[in-house]
């Protein structure tokens, strides 16, 4: 009965047990062999107690199950572990390999790299790999030796090392993470000291008042505080002490200057009201406690000057007109009726004209709308008899504009005349220094887009955006005269000791005085009227430096140089009979008596002038009647 109990707890140790592989079939082999000899043993030795045999039999199979399992789940581990490092290992020498074939230029280079990369990377794992394989025996072996202890003690000893070890999991997640969570925790702490705000705690005159910025935000609104209050010329002033210390910044906000401003009037024992004060650009001009009328006014001064003519059209003030509502002192309160007198009135201002070609002082009187004695009082001097005007010269004038200046900005099309050119010809039936105007020249036509800038309805500044040929200029084609000028022909007149220059018009009489003389206002020469075609003689000797038509209203004109430095000019003439360059002597003809340019009846128009500036003729010339007895 004992064999088939023996047999019976062979067979079932071979069902219940299963190994992974053949060692662990030869292990379980080896083991039901060796349990069975003992068992053998143990029945020879105890056959006289059944009940013991089946105590040990029952404690067989429950530490032979127990031992089983643990080891095989011991193996099985290993086995898995093994698996996963043998899929990188075997990528890694595959790459390896494809480097090698693929890289001949660099092999040795690549070689010696890969060699200390593959050293690196495959180190823990060869060692960890050796580890297992040894773990492995030992498992294997305690299983032999039956040492259900030891084996668990292997495998415990795995799981403890796959863990806990230099290259276990949560070391090396440890190794791995701790510096990640490190930097993070710097990153935050770096961030939070970044956008923590810290600001000025602020109070006057011991009491507080907000958190500033800056102490520049107290400063400015202490000026904006002062200016508020000297608005009507008192003297008084308000005394702020401030005093501040640093705090971190919560949920509190910054005070700006004007915030503060109304702080401060609020802890001052002025009397305060609550009102918009005007600002024009930055000057401060009352505060208002009703804004409306002057904004309505304002307006209606701007839309004066609109025109509506671009749409890119732009008015405003030349100076920032703002309205800061806050506390005010009570007598910097304003009516709006004393601001709209104000904003409408208007002031003068010293400007200059410029002197043009033509001008005189009749004209540029009459062009700026003042008299003569205004004309004087502006510019001292100006009538003196030796004061010659020149143009481009600038004269102080007055001028009155608003209170608040506009600037306005448009874009303007307008048509610009294109000077013609001149072509001579040669005309060999007119003396020298006569001109025919065979075809007359005509202006060509440009249409300009600008950007134009006007202050107060003057113009300040253009910028030309495009110029568009609208019209073609014709050419102007003149003739010049070719016969030798009558230089035989010459004036019985003779010299007065007393003067420079001959009369120099045949049996002509003196028609309009200068304007030294009573003549009309700006004539700085005399008119000598004669028949049309009379001869005119050189006053004195000299040389022509102008012999030809003068575009500016003295027609055909001869000017002489003298050597003392002194010119003559002879104007209004119908044919010129000398050329520029040429040597004239005194009393020579020089030109026929007309009234081209602009000229009222045939006459000569006669200057003298020294350096530029006229003289009066009287001085200089013969035959000249006598002045009238009231001393002009």
């Amino acid at each position: 009965m004992s064999d088939s109990k023996i047999k019976f707890y062979q067979e079932d140790e071979i069902e219940e047990i299963v190994l992974p592989d053949t060692d662990a079939e030869e292990t379980a082999k080896k083991q039901v062999i060796s349990t069975s000899t003992a068992d053998e043993k143990i029945d020879e030795e105890n056959s006289d107690g059944d009940e013991v045999k089946s105590e040990i039999t029952e404690n067989k199979e429950k530490n032979s199950f127990l031992f089983t399992l643990i080891s095989n789940m011991g193996e099985f581990f290993c086995g898995i572990i093994l698996s996963c490092l043998k899929l990188p290992l075997m990528l890694l020498i595959t790459f390896g390999k494809f480097l090698w074939v693929h890289t001949k230029v660099f092999r040795d280079t690549m070689v010696r790299i890969g060699k200390a990369i593959f050293t690196a990377i495959t180190s823990p794992f060869v060692k960890t790999w050796k580890a297992l394989q040894r773990t492995r025996r030992k498992i294997k072996q305690a299983k032999e030796n039956g040492d259900t202890r030891t084996v668990i003690k292997l495998y415990l000893l795995i799981v403890k090392d796959s863990l806990f070890g230099k290259r276990g999991l949560i070391v090396t997640l440890f190794n791995y993470a701790a510096p990640i969570v490190a930097l993070v925790f710097v990153i935050s702490v770096v961030g939070y000291a970044t956008n923590t705000t810290y600001a000025i705690k602020l109070s006057v005159n011991g009491k507080f008042v907000g958190y500033i910025e800056n102490e520049q935000v107290f400063i400015d609104a202490e000026q904006i505080m002062q200016n508020r209050i000297t608005y009507m010329g008192s003297e008084k002033t308000i005394v702020m002490e401030p005093e501040y210390s640093l705090e971190m910044l919560g949920d509190q906000e910054y005070i700006s200057r004007y915030q503060l401003v109304n702080k401060m009037m609020e802890i001052s024992d002025q009397a305060i009201e609550y009102a918009y004060g005007m600002y024009i650009g930055n000057k401060f001009y009352g505060a208002l406690v009703d804004k409306t009328p002057v904004e309505k006014k304002t307006e209606e001064l701007l839309e004066a000057y609109r025109t509506n003519s671009s749409p890119d059209e732009e008015v405003m003030f030349e100076k920032e007109i703002s309205y800061v509502p806050g506390l005010y002192l009570s007598n910097s309160i304003v009516s709006t009726d004393e601001i709209i007198e104000l904003i409408t009135s208007k002031k003068v201002e010293a400007a200059y004209y410029t002197v043009v070609d033509g001008d005189s002082h009749y004209l540029i009187c009459e062009k700026l709308g003042i008299t003569m004695d205004e004309l004087e009082a502006l510019n001292p001097g100006i009538m003196d008899e030796d004061f010659v005007l020149r143009a481009g010269q600038k004269l102080l004038k007055n001028q009155e504009v608003p209170f608040l200046s506009v600037s306005i900005s448009r874009t303007e099309v307008y048509d610009v005349e294109v000077p013609y050119d001149t072509e001579y010809t040669t005309d060999d039936q007119h003396y020298q220094g006569v001109n025919t105007t065979m075809v007359a020249g005509e202006y060509g036509i440009n249409q300009v887009t600008a950007k134009v800038y006007y202050v107060n309805g003057e113009e300040t500044k253009r910028d030309i955006i495009s110029t568009v040929r609208t019209k073609d200029p014709v050419t102007e084609v003149i003739s010049q005269g070719t016969l030798p000028p009558q230089s035989s022909h010459y004036s019985d007149e003779e010299i007065n000791a007393n003067t420079k220059y001959i009369w120099p018009v045949e049996g002509g009489e003196l028609s309009e005085w200068g304007w030294w003389d009573g003549g009309y206002y700006g004539h700085r020469g005399v008119d000598i009227v004669g028949y049309y075609g009379c001869d005119i003689y050189a006053g004195a000797s000299g040389v022509v430096s102008y012999a030809g038509w003068h575009s500016g209203g003295f027609g055909y004109l001869v000017v002489i140089d003298h050597p003392d430095g002194f010119q003559t000019w002879y104007a209004h003439n119908s044919e010129i009979f000398v050329y520029e360059g040429q040597q004239v002597i005194q009393g020579q003809c020089i030109a026929a008596l007309g009234a081209t340019g602009i000229a009222y009846g045939a006459h000569c128009h006669f200057e003298v002038r020294y350096g530029g500036e006229r003289l009066n003729p009287r001085y200089y010339v013969n035959g000249l009647p006598e002045l009238f007895a009231w001393g002009y």
